[in-house]
């Protein structure tokens, strides 16, 4: 790791896009502006590993789901037809509005 002091109003270049800059300094805290193009990703460590997680979290469900499009489960009605309930819905003749 690489580490180096600056003052506040100072800055440090990571390559040739990513430019920090010490904003304020207050206490054990320090605000730094960060002034990089909109390609590149700029996360505070504890939202990019929450970000990491529910990606993760979302391609195993999605994994998942590929069950339902590799053919692992039967399709009913295969036929191409509606099924009766389904016709009368589709014409109105079975809707009915639920008022309060």
């Amino acid at each position: 790791m690489l580490v180096l002091s600056r003052q506040r109003d100072e800055t440090i270049m990571i390559g040739d896009d990513v430019e920090l800059t010490i904003v304020d300094i207050r206490g054990d805290k320090v605000r730094i502006g960060i002034s990089a193009p909109s390609s590149v990703s700029v996360h505070r460590k504890e939202v990019y590993e929450a970000i990491r997680t529910e990606n993760e979290q979302a391609a195993a469900i999605s994994g998942g789901l590929n069950a339902f499009h590799s053919g692992a489960f039967p399709r009913v009605n295969q036929g191409g037809t509606v099924p009766p309930s389904a016709s009368r819905l589709v014409a109105g003749t079975d809707i009915r509005r639920v008022t309060a």
